[in-house]
């Protein structure tokens, strides 16, 4: 894989602004993002630069604007933005710690259509949102923004009715009691409401969003630990169009009276994510998911009552329609390979499969879904890192899965030999997953990078790793986004700085080796071409 022509035409125009001359008379809009976007991710927005960026892309044509992980990005350029006139349809601003709510209420005021915004991991407070006056406005996403309290949110929905979408996910602030008057003013329209990690919120507070807000479909309520059933039944009974529930690690769900509760849910819902319900009860637990059979996705991590004949209770009713099957381990390991047998057996549309931290397993009652060539072209995430998954089953997968994008083997014991399989047959993976894969070296992740559309690379712990592999995917994996080498000590910064550079978007780096020695000094071998240490160099 190699950057498309298109990528390395907006790279040449970002480091030549200050050269082509009236540059931003001849670009699209599309492209003036597409390269505000490209000098963020790249820290371009210095101080000698923003003159020719302000001069050629900042218009009032600029309809989508996402800025992330930027420092350089602060308030004054947002204030720059402002002037320009633009009139933004899309404004998502991540993890950018210079940017303040001055910034946000300069770039807000004013814009009348937009649709999405999305602050998150802001250190902004209610004040930031005091400009956004857009009746256009569907989406309103927070994530992260520990200083929102729930009346700035409720001033923003006073003057944006209109929105359907609202992410307060780690908004810690949030007052519970607050809710039901912003569920009160969006009524009819509010479809999806994400509310994980929000500790203020209460049973009251839920009967008041059911009471007002009848047409929610998805609902989130991870971490929520003072919700019981009898929020819930509100939900339940007003809220018929529900089809996406997370009630995870709601603590007081895990009491078989409260669990019950959720014999009232629709027999239309299709997404339920039950982890960390610590519920006992198997035949509770069984009866609840058989009557769901409209069920396409479950996330049962850390149920108790999960084992492997209420798993295979549970599949035999509603295995044949699911296509995420969530069933990796916590303390208490009680799935074994004939519960995997019940997986095979029944979930014959299966998509994704996580069985993360599953120890008493091997696997070998999964073959029948790789041997049939049909049911492993359906797979696209396989997660089965911490378990003893052998090699037998990796390689059968690893041939037959070809559209398979995630692939999870944090500590299995593999080899380059594996990931050349997996090279050689899954095409379209995106996501792997390496993590104390000791075996592993330069040979078998480069192949990887050779032939895999590459975004994200877990190779913790990794000691045969070296530079090697750094150019590897510097040459071939230009969309990569995250990468993680913390223990990697044979590979230097300076290739890692590299690595950054040739990718299009930012690439979140970890790569922390605390044995290292101070100050160390890397050079470039100028016989090999590789990065090595100065002080490791032998001269004969």
């Amino acid at each position: 894989m190699v950057k498309s022509l298109k990528d390395s035409c907006l790279w040449c125009i970002a480091k030549n602004l200050h050269r082509i001359n009236q540059v931003g008379r001849y670009l699209a809009a599309v492209n003036k993002e597409c390269l505000i976007q490209l000098l963020a991710a790249h820290d371009m927005l210095t101080e000698d630069y923003m003159p020719h960026v302000t001069y050629n892309l900042f218009a009032h044509n600029l309809k989508r604007l996402n800025l992330h992980k930027c420092c350089q990005v602060n308030d004054n350029l947002l204030k720059q933005l402002s002037m320009s006139g633009c009139h933004l349809t899309s404004l998502v601003i991540y993890k950018c710690p210079g940017v303040t709510d001055v910034g946000i209420c300069a770039i807000t005021g004013g814009q009348s259509e937009l649709v999405v915004l999305e602050l998150n991991s802001l250190p902004i407070t209610d004040r930031a949102l005091c400009n956004i006056r857009s009746k256009a406005l569907e989406r309103l996403d927070l994530t992260q923004c520990t200083g929102i309290t729930a009346v700035g949110v409720l001033g923003v929905i006073k003057h944006c009715s209109n929105v359907k979408s609202v992410i307060l996910l780690g908004c810690t602030k949030i007052q519970g009691s607050l809710l039901p008057g912003i569920a009160q003013d969006l009524n009819c329209n509010l479809e999806e409401l994400n509310l994980c990690g929000v500790h203020g919120m209460s049973d009251e507070a839920l009967i008041g969003i059911a009471e007002n807000c009848p047409n929610i479909r998805k609902l989130d309520l991870c971490s929520c630990r003072e919700i019981t059933g009898a929020g819930l039944t509100s939900i339940f009974t007003k809220c018929s169009r529900l089809w996406n529930l997370d009630i995870s690690y709601c603590q007081r769900m895990s009491s078989p009276s409260e669990f019950k509760v959720l014999e009232t849910l629709s027999m239309s819902l299709t997404h339920l994510s039950l982890t960390g319900i610590l519920l006992e009860n198997e035949e509770l637990f069984i009866e609840i998911l058989t009557r769901l059979t409209g069920l396409r996705l479950v996330r049962l991590c850390g149920v108790r009552a999960l084992n492997d004949q209420s798993l295979k209770k549970i599949l035999c009713k509603i295995g044949h329609q699911l296509e995420v099957l969530d069933i990796s381990g916590s303390i208490e390991q009680r799935i074994t390979d004939e519960g995997l047998q019940s997986v095979a057996k029944y979930c014959t549309n299966l998509q994704k499969l996580i069985l993360t931290m599953l120890r008493n397993i091997h696997g070998t009652t999964l073959l029948p879904i790789f041997q049939n060539q049909e049911r492993a072209n359906c797979i696209t995430e396989l997660r089965c890192g911490g378990t003893t998954v052998s090699y037998e089953v990796l390689i059968a997968a690893a041939s037959s899965c070809r559209n398979l994008e995630i692939l999870d083997l944090t500590a299995i014991d593999v080899d380059d030999s594996l990931l050349v399989t997996v090279a050689k047959h899954c095409l379209h993976l995106k996501n792997i997953g390496l993590k104390g894969c000791k075996k592993v070296t330069d040979a078998g992740l480069s192949e990887l990078a050779r032939c895999c559309p590459l975004e994200v690379v877990i190779a913790a712990g990794i000691l045969a790793l070296t530079d090697k592999s750094i150019f590897a995917l510097a040459s071939s994996c230009p969309q990569l986004q995250e990468l993680y080498l913390n223990g990697c000590s044979r590979i230097s910064p300076v290739a890692l700085r590299y690595l950054q550079d040739c990718c299009v978007s930012r690439v979140h780096v970890m790569h922390k080796v605390p044995n290292a020695a101070p100050n160390q000094l890397m050079a470039r071998n100028l016989d090999t071409g590789e990065f090595c240490r100065v002080d490791q160099l032998s001269y004969i």
